[in-house]
This record gives structure tokens, C-alpha cells and sequence, in this order.
């Protein structure tokens, strides 16, 4: 009788996602509270997509061709006494090539090439480990519009997804972590807002691959445009759970196969322009305690002493918790040093504060003051930790950026990147 119970709950939890109405284009992207590409802009920022018009002999209508390539070093150095798990030093490089197919006037064709590598001497890096580079495909879906002919949009195949913001699933592009996984999205606009439905199997981000599990679930976006003065833009709930199918599956070896994700992101802007962003979500462990997160963010556009301070943010972020499901994009959401994992992969609290400079020349600082307050049996390392980021986009196209970390034991991380987007 309990998987007929699971069922259930699993049916009553869509029904009650698919009530609120919401989207496939709401979820499958990263707000602009994400934090993953501090280091640099998302690959496809600013990309100019190439049109062969003719001069490839192709089945499909168009080509477009575009990547990236990106060099990271990192080293961590600490005191005697005080240890840190991140003191691994990693040099890394990494190329990306995508091709988009438009085959017919509603499919398109998409497929990604990866090669990952890390340099001598350097330590195994996510999907670029030493000795075992990965060079081979990462990405290969279609999408279809309209592929029906009542408004439907799907794509199949092996995607990157997020879900719940990048917290819950998602694709941790700076940790060279990128979660990709094959199944079926189904999205349609009903009334302004999106729906979405999705069943996918999640093998591990590329060479961290892990027994295949089977999730299914649906999102929403109510979008609310300008109601209530702009204060509430829009409501994103999302739902998933473990199907408990898949022929690698066993009980033993995975804790996530029957568990079940429950959560809510909004966002909107205050009076004075006070931009808003919240986010609860729930997880529903079958075998555990279930385990709640939440987090709130207020970010302020003040462009002060000639544009110079640009904006100053504040958040807050507490976990009962890990959320996540083996991959979440939540790097540098409790600080460079990454101690803890994540914001969403601890038990803990973070208060944060943000400012950003802006001293010309294009170039961009961001500055974070952290409190962090583990709970649970893991040891307090860090309580206070300090970061700072500078980055630059040069006439070339090629984004430079330096990052440092510090907590008040002097534990410590930098970083460097090198970024093109072509």
C-alpha cells in the first residue's frame, strides 16, 4: 500500500503546482540573485551568433554557432591549527562549442561539445579530473513550438535544467559542475503565466556520475506584470519527486529516489526601487526528518558619488539542511571559501551584505561581508568571512576577474579566470 500512498501524494502535489499555473522558460534560467557566474557572464551573455547563409550545405534552414573558453586557477592557503578542506590547488581549462539547427520553421536541433582538462600538477577539478580529461558531448535535445498545434513547446533530449533557482537542481557552471540530465519538458502558456511538466534521469554532471534516479514534478510562473505598484512581479512555485524508478536504483545506495521537493520563488520591487527577492522551499524525506530553507534579498541601485557605489544588497539565507539533489548552482552563496558547500547544503544561517563599485574603466567590484552560523554536529570554521571580486571586460572580449575569500582564522582562497564567449 505505500507506493499507492506515494502516488497519491505525488498526484495531490502536481494538481496543487499545475492550480497556481506557471514555465519551462521560468525555471530552465538563472535570476539575477544567482550567484554561479560571479566570476563572469553566463556563456551565452553577449554571444554574436554566426549565420552561415548559405555557405554550408546543411539539411537544416540555418546554423548558428557559438562557445566559450575559459582558464581558472585557484590555490587556498591557511594557518596551522585551523583547518579548511579547500586547500586543494586547481588549474583548469576549458572549451565549449554549440550548435543550434533550425530544421524546420518549429524544431530546432541543439548540440553542446565539452572538452575539459586540467593542467600538470593540478588536482581533479568536477568534470576536468586528473588523467581522465572528459572531451565529449554534454549537451543534444530538440526543441519543438507548436509541435501539436495548441501552443505547446517541448524539448527532449539531454538539457541542462534549474529548478528552484538554481538551490534545489541546477548547473554549477563556475565549479565546472554542469548538471545535465535526459528526459522531457513540456511547457504552455495558459493566461500570461507558464506551465510546466518534466520527467528527466539524473546520471551526475558528466564525469560525476552517480546510479541513474528518475525525478518528475512540474513549475509554474504567476506573472502578475504591473499589478500592486510592481511590489509582487511574479510567483514561481515548483514541485518534485523521486519516481523510485530506473533499473540502477536501490534504496541502499541513493537517499533521494522517494523523497519529494516542495517550494516557492518571488520576487518584485518596493518603494524607493528596494528590489525583492524570497524563496522557501521543502524537503520531504521518506526515511529522515524533513528538512525546510529559506532565504530573502534586498538589493538597492543607488549610484552614488558619480555612478562610483552602484548598489548595496542584503540577504539572508537558513537551512534545516542539504536540499539540494547532488548538484545545486549555489557556489559562493556562503562565501568563496565554500566551507560549508552551498547556503542550501548545510545547516546553517548566513547574514550576507553586498556592495558594488563601480570606479571606471569597465571595471566591476563586489564586496560581501558574511556571517555564518553552522548548526548541527559539523565544526564551526569560519563565523566571519570577507570576499572580493574584480572583474573587467576588455575591448578584446576577453572577461578577466580576481576573486579573494578570508574568513577571521585567515583561512584563505584566490582565484583567477580568463573568459571568452565566441
Amino acid at each position: 500500500m505505500q507506493p499507492q500512498r506515494s502516488t497519491l501524494h505525488f498526484a495531490a502535489a502536481s494538481a496543487a503546482v499545475l492550480a497556481l499555473a506557471g514555465g519551462a522558460a521560468a525555471q530552465n534560467c538563472y535570476d539575477s540573485q544567482h550567484r554561479c557566474f560571479t566570476f563572469g557572464p553566463p556563456p551565452e551573455a553577449g554571444v554574436g551568433k554566426v549565420d552561415t547563409a548559405g555557405m554550408l550545405d546543411l539539411h537544416s534552414k540555418r546554423l548558428h554557432v557559438e562557445g566559450d573558453f575559459r582558464i581558472r586557477l585557484r590555490t587556498g592557503d591557511t594557518r596551522n591549527g585551523n583547518p579548511y578542506n579547500g586547500l586543494a590547488d586547481q588549474q583548469a581549462s576549458r572549451g565549449r562549442v554549440r550548435l543550434r539547427f533550425q530544421a524546420t520553421e518549429k524544431v530546432q536541433a541543439f548540440a553542446e561539445f565539452n572538452f575539459s582538462e586540467t593542467w600538470a600538477g593540478s588536482e581533479s577539478y568536477s568534470d576536468a579530473l586528473a588523467g581522465s580529461n572528459f572531451n565529449g558531448v554534454s549537451q543534444f535535445y530538440i526543441d519543438a513550438d507548436d509541435m501539436f498545434g495548441f501552443q505547446d513547446q517541448w524539448r527532449v533530449g539531454r538539457s541542462e535544467y534549474i529548478l528552484g533557482n538554481g538551490l534545489i537542481l541546477g548547473s554549477c557552471d563556475y565549479l565546472q559542475r554542469p548538471g545535465t540530465f535526459t528526459g522531457a519538458w513540456f511547457s504552455r502558456q495558459i493566461a500570461g503565466h507558464d506551465l510546466e511538466l518534466f520527467m528527466f534521469d539524473d546520471y551526475g554532471p558528466l564525469q560525476a556520475t552517480h546510479a541513474g534516479i528518475r525525478y518528475a514534478g512540474g513549475t509554474g510562473s504567476i506573472n502578475f506584470g504591473d499589478c500592486c505598484g510592481g511590489a509582487l512581479e511574479k510567483i514561481m512555485p515548483y514541485f518534485m519527486a523521486g519516481t523510485h524508478d530506473g533499473n540502477e536504483v536501490t534504496s541502499a545506495t541513493n537517499d533521494t529516489e522517494d523523497d519529494q521537493w516542495l517550494g516557492i520563488d518571488a520576487k518584485g520591487t518596493l518603494p524607493a526601487e528596494v528590489k525583492w527577492n524570497a524563496e522557501w522551499a521543502n524537503r520531504f524525506v521518506r526515511r529522515g526528518e524533513d528538512r525546510m530553507a529559506w532565504r530573502a534579498t534586498l538589493t538597492k541601485q543607488v549610484a552614488l558619488f558619480d555612478g562610483v557605489l552602484d548598489s548595496v544588497s542584503v540577504q539572508h539565507t537558513d537551512a534545516d539542511g542539504k536540499m539540494d539533489v547532488g548538484n545545486p548552482a549555489d557556489f559562493n552563496s556562503a562565501g568563496l571559501l565554500h566551507q560549508y558547500g552551498g547556503a542550501w547544503r548545510s545547516d546553517m544561517q548566513t547574514t550576507q551584505v553586498g556592495v558594488r563599485v563601480m570606479p571606471g574603466a569597465e571595471v566591476a567590484v563586489d564586496v560581501n561581508l558574511l556571517h555564518l552560523d553552522r548548526r548541527g554536529t559539523t565544526t564551526q570554521q569560519g563565523e566571519y568571512e570577507a570576499d572580493l571580486v574584480v572583474g573587467r571586460k576588455f575591448a578584446s572580449g576577453v572577461y578577466a576577474s580576481v576573486g579573494y575569500g578570508v574568513d577571521e582564522d585567515r583561512r584563505q582562497v584566490g582565484f583567477f579566470q580568463l573568459t571568452l564567449n565566441f
